[in-house]
């Protein structure tokens, strides 16, 4: 057989006994054509493309064991492909426009033992690629598609999840403003979890999986760690859903507050301007500055960093009879939820004179607004006064409910939805509160409409005493007239 024949025969097109060679079982190829000579040079060859058949159907089948995505198609009688779903190509469009789809990638493995080997290592390393989210297209995987594309690199670099990170807070400020509640948000709600994940490392279930192990089961880190790590995969189309969730856990519920009374509000101004001797040295700011914080906090129910934002000027001048405050976010780079749409008023009046609020003692302390912000919580806590700066805020959202204010006023004053001061501060109200309401509001009421209705019984009682005397007096008028009419005509 001429050299020619051999390289144009089509083996796959083969058949005996009414058998198409793909048509029969690749694990029988020594049976394959049985009956006639083997040294016919093309039963060799229709016998060896179904042994490398069979050969690579038991690689797939160990592949698959080993979760190996990649598998390799016996292509033709001479070469080995890998095939597997890849992102798309440049200028691909994948099915229902997903940005993966299906490929098969011919690399020129020979259909023999070596070529075998080599496809399988291939097939390892570009599922290991897939998985780490670090495939690329390349010249040698594109073929002759990269001669018609821009030049793609060789290798990208590999990035740690320390620069994937980094990639995220780009990717962050293209949608966030760039002001102190933006840094805030970023810090707070991204990177404090972004940070548990071994930053040297690869993106991988692994270093997932470490991250989460760190936290306890059924807590709050646990769960914004997770909700975290899902849109950080996202970002980085990396597929950690199974491990993300194996240790998901659902939002706990929050320890109740003990949220102080008016009485304990007052007393507090006086143990907030009593310094500590340990601290005493430290504390730069004095007793009754510490003390002007606390009363605005107190009247006001601003957030801590709030106070930073005050309008002192607006504060004290004449002209504001009802003591309002108003907050330039401007002074504070933005407070949580934008500018105020009102001025905040004092629900009780008389605290702005038993604190000497319009007397302004503002510390002078330098320092970022965060760390002005943490002395103050530090404040609280070092003086053992038993709440928290916060506590005040919900304080004054509960005494606006005891005063009757309505829910969408309320929730303007504290710079906020309806939605969230229903959600939030609602939940605050213990049952002694409630009570309290119940009693100023509804008893109170009923109370006071009793007294109103034996009023009003009276009165309707003598007016309808007036209304029969007069009732009386129009009859005999009557009576007197018809008397006169009958005499009259008679």
């Amino acid at each position: 057989m001429s050299s020619n024949q051999y390289s144009n025969y089509n083996l796959r097109q083969a058949e005996w006994e009414g058998i198409l060679i793909d048509k029969w079982e690749p694990c029988k190829w020594k049976l394959w054509k049985a009956k006639q000579s083997a040294k016919d040079e093309f039963i060799k060859l229709e016998r060896e493309y179904l042994r490398i058949k069979y050969s690579v159907t038991q690689a797939n089948l160990a592949l698959s064991l080993d979760a190996v995505k990649v598998k390799l198609k016996l292509t033709n009688g001479k070469t080995i492909a890998l095939q597997g779903t890849f992102p798309c190509k440049p200028g691909d469009i994948g099915k229902n426009n997903s940005s993966n789809r299906q490929y098969t990638i011919s690399l020129g493995f020979a259909a023999n033992d070596v070529g075998l080997k080599a496809a399988i290592a291939k097939a390892r390393n570009l599922d290991l690629l897939l998985m780490t989210k670090q495939f690329q297209w390349t010249a040698e995987l594109l073929g002759k598609q990269a001669q018609k594309l821009i030049p793609i690199s060789v290798e990208s670099a590999v990035k740690t999840i320390g620069e994937l990170i980094n990639d995220y807070r780009e990717e962050f400020w293209k949608t966030h403003e760039k002001n102190r509640q933006g840094i805030k948000t970023w810090e707070s709600h991204y990177l404090r979890h972004l940070k548990k994940l071994p930053q040297d490392e690869f993106l991988t279930e692994d270093a997932l999986e470490s991250a989460l192990k760190n936290t306890r089961a059924n807590s709050n880190s646990r769960f914004y760690l997770a909700w975290q790590l899902k849109k950080f995969c996202q970002f980085c189309d990396f597929n950690g859903s199974k491990i993300i969730d194996s240790y998901a856990t659902p939002l706990p519920q929050p320890t109740l507050r003990k949220i102080p009374t008016d009485e304990e509000v007052v007393n507090g101004f006086s143990t907030v301007g009593e310094p500590l001797s340990s601290h005493a040295s430290k504390d730069v700011t004095k007793p009754e500055q510490w003390q002007w914080l606390y009363g605005m906090l107190a009247t006001y129910g601003l957030r801590p960093h709030e106070l930073f934002a005050i309008d002192l000027e607006a504060f004290t001048d004449t002209n504001n009879k009802f003591h309002l405050v108003y907050l330039n976010p401007s002074l504070t780079e933005g407070t949580k939820t934008g500018e105020r749409s009102c001025g905040i008023p004092p629900l009780y009046p008389h605290w702005i004179e038993l604190f000497d609020l319009k007397n302004i003692k503002f510390p002078q302390a330098g320092g970022s607004l965060s760390n002005k912000t943490a002395l103050i919580h530090i404040k609280f806590r070092n003086i053992g006064i038993g709440f928290k700066p916060y506590d005040l805020r919900h304080a004054f959202a509960i005494r606006g409910h005891r005063l009757q204010v309505p829910i969408k006023t309320m929730a303007d004053y504290m710079g906020h939805t309806v939605q969230e001061h229903t959600k939030t501060y609602q939940r605050w109200m213990s049952e002694d509160t409630n009570l309290q309401i119940y009693q100023e509001v509804v008893i109170h009421r009923q109370g006071t409409s009793k007294e109103a209705l034996k009023e009003r019984i009276k009165e309707l009682e003598a007016e309808n005493l007036s209304l029969k005397a007069e009732n009386e007096s129009l009859k005999g008028i009557l009576i007197k007239h018809r008397l006169g009419e009958l005499l009259n005509g008679g």
